[in-house]
């Protein structure tokens, strides 16, 4: 593809894996797209990543760049900041925890090609035992994915996988007016994506689980209240 990408890796905490990640995403970008970028939004980090982030970016200043924040944003109010930054034809946004290999990736952002945006999915033509994550994280998974598909009516196997792409035209139709700004910013994205009129495509795409993971069960109740906010405001 001979068009600007735009990848966005929203990052707490993640002195430990996020120069892995980056670097194993400017490798493979190499070698099929001329001319992407790579947006490091650095979510109320309280270790070394933003030291890990800065050398990354001594050695690719052409590609990588980076907003450092502080006080924490939330994971869907760092997308959107680097939404803000980003000049791609084609944006997008992954995990910073690599659980998607980069090939899998570059499969996703070909398949613009013929749709307006693609969503990666864990659950798409899976059943509860196919998918490798511990009992607990599946359960949650399955009970927000009904949750969503009731009151949004987001038809979707799996809105939460860490990785979507869309077209420029897509991320301007939406604006940076989210009332989301954690976890459940996926299924607010999807739904405006939606009620623009824009085609969204799922995809299985296969995954690792990456120990360490950012999101706590603790989570879940902000979740839920914010879910509850975007139904009020859609009706």
């Amino acid at each position: 593809m001979d068009i600007e990408i735009s990848l966005i890796i929203p990052a707490y905490n993640e002195e430990l894996r996020i120069e892995r990640t980056i670097i194993s995403y400017i490798t493979k970008f190499k070698e099929h797209f001329k001319n992407f970028e790579i947006i490091i939004v650095l979510n109320g980090c309280r270790d070394n990543t933003l030291e890990v982030v800065k050398e990354i970016k001594k050695k690719y200043p052409d590609n990588v760049k980076y907003e450092n924040f502080e006080e924490a944003i939330g994971k869907g109010g760092a997308i959107i900041e680097g939404l803000k930054k980003s000049r791609g034809e084609v944006v997008g946004f992954v995990d910073a925890d690599e659980a998607f290999d980069a090939n899998e990736i570059i499969k996703l952002i070909h398949g613009l090609e013929s749709t307006d945006c693609v969503i990666a999915s864990k659950w798409k033509d899976k059943s509860f035992t196919q998918v490798t994550e511990p009992f607990t994280r599946k359960f949650f998974s399955r009970g927000w994915n009904l949750l969503v598909r009731t009151s949004l009516g987001l038809k979707f196997k799996d809105t939460q996988a860490g990785a979507k792409f869309f077209k420029k035209e897509v991320k301007e139709s939406m604006g940076y007016d989210f009332i989301c700004k954690h976890f459940a910013f996926d299924a607010e994205l999807l739904l405006k994506i939606k009620e623009k009129g824009f085609e969204i495509r799922e995809v299985y795409t296969p995954s690792k689980h990456m120990a360490g993971s950012t999101f706590k069960m603790k989570h879940s109740f902000k979740m839920f209240t914010d879910l509850v906010k975007v139904w009020r405001a859609k009706h």
